[in-house]
């Protein structure tokens, strides 16, 4: 065989290898590319990635290590994969320049910011501190390719990466690897900016629910303080409350909306701090002057509720629960849509709470009686679906009687 025919058979040889190697690194770069969009945490996005390049050829370990700020500057093994993964069990690996086991392929690739290649582990001096662990999982070749950290002043850590033949990380795989790794650090960036946000969310959600228990407790407070001038329309308010709520819950509203129900009809009276008790505890009917003052509490919840700042309408729930659809409640004579759906609800349950239980003035009419008047102004006076509701709450269970006998 002539010189040149020789050469021709040694350069296509080459050329088959260095494809061949470029093979293995190319498709380990696809599979860890796709497991990086899978992982949402960063231990399975390190298992997925060294997982997929272990996968490949001839590489027998990838791990990733993280680059400590300790005295010793260590470089922590947060995971990895391969027949080889138990190269990495208590190894001493360090990115300092004045450690021994700082001058493998991890700790030059930290240091330098560069990838840093081990073209063969039985003569490179740089191996020297791992040669006999190297042999013993036959290892013969390595690349660390160093994980950017976003602003920091070191690198997040190292990929690396080990192959059972020598020579085995080129040019060409310098530079897939090199750039998987900065893929890994976008992915690490991403995942904690991400777990940030979710516990930015939680804290802001935990802090919803103090300020919604704090708020309910308020409420509350609110409308304890009628008891004091008149036993009758406190327990009222609670009831109301609980029949809302549940009509509410029957209509399908969301838990917000129900919430906001809830806290309108625990306070939807509190205007009746400004009509005399003798007048609230009144054993007779009142006047027409007495009535009047008594349908004056709905300006008056009004006007003590319309500056609260509530993250609900709450003032005008109040204001509108004696309206009716016709026209002929009070204060503003509102018909239809000009009524909102919470004050639907509230004309209801008002009604049927009033009926169905004790007033000073006379004696509790009973459930039946106060079903059958709102289905007499059902679509008329009072919403149809509201009632509808309400009559769903007759259930086998007694739900409504249960709420009207609440205390």
């Amino acid at each position: 065989m002539s010189t040149t025919s020789s050469n021709d058979a040694l350069k296509a040889k080459n050329t088959l290898e260095e494809l061949e190697k470029r093979g293995w690194a190319l498709s380990a770069l696809s599979e860890a590319a796709a497991s990086l969009a899978r992982a949402d945490s960063v231990d399975l996005l390190v298992q997925e990635v060294c997982s997929a390049i272990a996968a490949q050829g001839p590489y027998v370990l990838a791990w990733v290590g993280k680059a400590e700020d300790d005295v010793n500057k260590t470089v922590k093994v947060m995971g990895g994969a391969g027949s080889a993964l138990a190269y990495v069990q208590d190894i001493a690996v360090s990115w300092s320049d004045q450690n021994v086991t700082g001058l493998g392929p991890g700790g030059v690739a930290i240091r330098t910011q560069k990838p840093n290649v081990i073209d063969d582990s039985e003569v490179d001096e740089g191996f020297i501190s791992w040669r006999i662990r190297a042999r013993e999982y036959g290892i013969r070749s390595a690349i660390g390719c160093p994980i950017p950290d976003s602003g920091g002043p070191h690198p997040f850590g190292v990929l690396l990466v080990y192959s059972k033949v020598p020579n085995a990380f080129g040019p060409s795989e310098v530079q897939l690897f090199e750039s998987l790794a900065k893929e890994i650090g976008f992915g690490l960036r991403s995942i904690e900016r991400q777990h940030k946000l979710d516990d930015q969310i939680h804290e802001k959600e935990k802090t919803q629910e103090r300020l919604a228990d704090a708020l309910r407790s308020t409420i509350e407070a609110m409308s304890k303080t009628m008891e004091w001038r008149d036993p009758y329309t406190a327990g009222h308010q609670k009831r109301v409350a609980l029949i809302s709520t549940a009509i509410a819950r029957k209509l399908g509203w969301s838990e917000e909306d129900v919430q906001a129900l809830y806290m309108a009809a625990m306070v939807h009276d509190i205007g009746k701090v400004s009509v005399p008790a003798e007048i609230l505890t009144k054993p007779t009917r009142l006047t027409s002057l007495e009535m009047q003052m008594v349908q004056g509490h709905v300006e008056a919840g009004y006007q003590i509720l319309k500056d609260i700042p509530f993250p609900w309408p709450i003032a005008e729930m109040v204001h509108q629960h004696h309206e009716r659809l016709d026209g002929t409640g009070y204060p503003n004579g509102l018909k239809g849509d000009q009524i909102c759906k919470q004050a639907r609800v509230l004309a209801v349950a008002d009604t049927i709470e009033a009926m169905a239980t004790h007033r000073p003035y006379r004696s509790a009419r009973g459930l039946p009686a106060a079903m059958e008047e709102i289905r007499a102004e059902s679509g008329s006076k009072l919403d149809a679906e509201v009632v509808n509701a309400a009559f769903d709450l007759m259930d086998a269970e007694g739900t409504l009687q249960k709420l009207i006998a609440t205390e």
